[in-house]
Parts: C-alpha cells; sequence; structure tokens
C-alpha cells in the first residue's frame, strides 16, 4: 500500500477517483421555443460578439447569496443564463448515490464559458427541450460513500507530511533564478501601480491524496499546487516591501483546498476563501495568479475586471474554441491583453506550466461601460 493510510482497497479508491462533483439539474423557469442546434449556436456567438459579459459580479453574487441561506435537498436556486431567462437549478445536498457511492455534499458555483456552452451543443445526447445557456451553474461536492460502513472517506494527506512538501517546495521556489527575476520585474515595471491585494485562482490542493496503480502515492498534484502557492506568497511578500506594509491581503480560492490546506496556507499568511468569494475581490487594483486552472480563469476575468498584475499560462492566439480546454484564449481574452504587457521570468514549466507576467500598461485602470462591458 506504500504510504496510503487508507484500509480501503486501493482499486476501489481508484474507481472513484473522477467523482469530485456533479453538476445540478436546472430548468428554465419558464420554458420558451425550442431551439435548432444552429439556432443555439448563433445565440451564443451573436451574444457573446456584442460584448454582453457573460459573468458578472452582480449575478455571481446572487447565486452565492442563495447558497449562504444553507438551502435543502429539493429547494431551488434561481440564476439567469446568458439570454437573460430566468432559470432554476436544483438542490440535491445529502442525496447518495448507493451504485456509484457518492453522497452529495457542499454547493459550489460551475462556469461554463462560449467554448463550453458550445461545446453543450455538441454532445449527441443532448436535447433542446430544456435549453437553458447557463454560463453560471450550481454543482455539488461529492464525497466517496463506502458502503459497507455508511460513511465517506477522508482524502487528505497527515499534516506534517503536506506541511514538509509545502516547506520543501517554498524553499525550492525562493532559490530559483525565476524568483528573482519575478521580483526585478515586479519592481521595475509595477512600481506605480496601486495594489492592495493578491489573488490565486484554482492553484489546487497539496493534500489531496492520488494513489498510482502500484499503490504508491503520487506527489505531482501536491508539489505543483504547493509551488504555485509559494509563487503567490512571493507576490504578496513582494508588494509587503514595495508599499512598506505589514499585511497584505493574499487570498486563494479553490474549492478542493481542504482544513489541512487551510491551516497551512494560513500559517503562511495567504487566506483560503470559499469559491466565489475571490471574483467579487478582483479588481484594478489586484494581482491575480491562476496556473492551468479547470475553470475558465481567463474569461471571467476578461468580463469583470482590469487587473495591474496578471500571472497565467501564455495567451495564444487561437480561435478559444480548441476541444478540451477549460480556460481558452477567445477573442475577448485577446482583446483584453493588448493592454497588458507580457514579461518573461521562465520558471518550471513541470510545476508551472507555461505561465508568463502580464502588467497592465496603464498606471489607471480602464473602467467599463453603464452596461458593464469593456470596451
Amino acid at each position: 500500500m506504500g504510504d496510503i493510510e487508507n484500509s480501503e482497497p486501493v482499486a476501489e479508491r481508484i474507481s472513484r477517483l473522477d467523482l469530485d462533483y456533479k453538476i445540478g439539474h436546472c430548468r428554465l423557469a419558464e420554458p420558451g421555443e425550442v431551439s435548432t442546434q444552429e439556432e443555439a449556436k448563433a445565440i451564443i456567438d451573436k451574444l457573446y460578439e456584442s460584448g454582453v459579459p457573460f459573468f458578472t459580479k452582480e449575478l455571481i453574487q446572487g447565486m452565492w447569496d442563495q447558497i449562504e441561506q444553507d438551502p435543502i435537498q429539493s429547494d431551488k436556486i434561481l440564476t439567469k443564463d446568458i439570454t437573460g431567462a430566468v432559470v432554476e437549478c436544483d438542490v440535491e445536498t445529502g442525496k447518495v448515490d448507493m451504485e456509484l457511492e457518492y453522497v452529495c455534499k457542499e454547493l459550489v458555483l460551475s462556469y461554463r464559458c462560449r467554448a463550453s456552452l458550445i461545446r453543450e451543443l455538441e454532445w449527441k445526447y443532448y436535447t433542446f427541450q430544456h435549453w437553458e445557456p447557463c454560463s453560471v451553474n450550481i454543482m455539488h461536492r461529492t464525497h466517496e460513500w463506502y458502503s459497507k460502513s455508511g460513511k465517506t472517506i477522508p482524502r487528505c494527506g497527515p499534516l506534517g507530511r503536506v506541511t514538509k512538501t509545502f516547506q520543501d517546495k517554498t524553499q525550492e521556489w525562493k532559490e530559483s533564478p525565476a524568483c528573482e527575476t519575478l521580483k526585478t520585474i515586479l519592481s521595475s515595471s509595477a512600481k506605480y501601480h496601486e495594489i492592495d491585494k493578491v489573488i490565486g485562482f484554482a492553484l489546487g490542493t497539496m493534500s489531496r491524496e492520488w494513489v498510482n496503480k502500484d499503490g504508491t502515492l503520487d506527489t505531482r498534484s501536491a508539489w505543483r499546487s504547493a509551488s504555485q502557492h509559494a509563487l503567490l506568497l512571493t507576490m504578496t511578500e513582494w508588494l509587503q516591501e514595495r508599499d512598506h506594509k505589514e499585511k497584505v491581503l493574499c487570498y486563494s480560492q479553490d474549492p478542493d483546498c481542504s482544513e489541512v490546506d487551510k491551516n497551512i496556507l494560513d500559517e503562511a499568511g495567504i487566506e483560503v476563501i470559499e469559491d466565489p468569494c475571490g471574483w467579487l475581490e478582483v479588481d484594478e487594483n489586484s494581482i491575480v495568479l491562476s496556473i492551468a486552472p479547470n475553470v475558465p480563469v481567463k474569461e471571467i476575468i476578461a468580463d469583470i475586471a482590469r487587473p495591474a498584475v496578471i500571472i497565467w499560462c501564455r495567451v495564444e492566439f487561437n480561435d478559444g474554441l480548441v476541444r478540451g480546454l477549460t480556460d481558452p484564449d477567445s477573442s475577448r481574452v485577446r482583446a483584453m491583453m493588448e493592454g497588458y504587457e507580457l514579461h518573461e521570468f521562465s520558471p518550471d514549466k513541470e510545476l508551472f506550466s507555461d505561465v508568463a507576467l502580464y502588467i497592465r500598461k496603464s498606471v489607471s485602470a480602464p473602467a467599463p461601460s453603464s452596461d458593464g462591458r469593456f470596451s
């Protein structure tokens, strides 16, 4: 069994590792005419190309307010799709799937960009009887349900091991040439930007136990998460030194963060916040960090803010509709990045993917129009 501290057979644990979230069932509050696939795609494209924001703080805040009311099974969460139609989402908290052995727990938000909405139209089993193009939906975090005991199964590694991983990777990052290069670039090119917070999105969990087929522990995911949080911490420390502040707001948002992650990161000065609070915090005075997320971070940021500094995967000039991409470089993202200057700091690609540093060209940020659109 290697390092795994769990009595459940490894094969059974591996078979259910993908059951992390369950998308909620939704329907239009007032069903309208049924669209063809071509008509539905045309609606999405037209709204997107006209600049209508698919993600707004108002929409996100409204759904979060409902989740904060602790709805129970059979309750509804209301949202709006990109056309403005009201959509009802079913709450399934506490529902157990005995066949797949999972239980629906905490409610979180699901985000779908233009590429994801169009990809849905191509699913063979998709029907248009209840077409609701929701950019923000709900889903439940699922927990493994071991039917023999009737209990959920913890997936976190022990605090001591996770703490050592974070400490080791933080030290490794701080001693790297990329870390020094990053601080030098920030000091020269972002010295006049007003910045008051640092926010990381989808940086993963350091504590999740992934198991190889031979029963040994797979540490790659934990190493990546630890290294990325170390980078988040470096930007916070740089800002503290620049502004001579004892404390700077530093947030990390990822629904996968466990209590173990929270305790370790809190000790380091990073506050783990619930999704979607990070989106609500982002503004023109923010530093944003996100590396190869499974959430459309770029699309969401492009709709809601123009941060002072961004580190994320290099923006490429593709059509934004490549299959399999969860964080595509769409035309709207590319247009946003015209207002930023790209800087290379060359971190380890195994730990940080192909990321680049982007600093807003203008010290003062562009303001959106009254309807929330950025020109």
